[in-house]
């Protein structure tokens, strides 16, 4: 008796089963675009992130330079001064 009642509904599990299978190849496709647009979201993200620590490299590279100009201006101005003092007393005159 089962087995009659049973064969009855094979057809509609049939279509029900076609229909969830075009339903997750359609799902699939969608996820697909969908993870696409992401990656370019992602890539924009990154570019984005270098570009903030390139700006950051930027600003610590001319704090340096202008340290570095400072000290370089100081020590010319030393080594200026020990060298007019060497030659002033190569010269007898101090």
């Amino acid at each position: 008796m089962s087995e009659k009642g049973f064969g009855k509904y094979i057809p509609t599990f049939m279509k029900v089963g076609f229909e969830l299978l075009e339903l997750m190849k359609r799902n699939r496709s969608h996820d697909n675009n969908i993870r696409k647009q992401d990656k370019t979201q992602e890539k924009l993200a990154t570019v984005e992130h270098m570009l903030v620590r390139l700006e950051k490299k930027i600003q610590t590279n001319r704090e340096n330079v202008s340290s570095l100009s400072i000290r370089l201006q100081i020590w010319l101005v030393i080594n200026s001064g020990l060298l007019i003092a060497i030659l002033l007393k190569l010269l007898n005159v101090y």
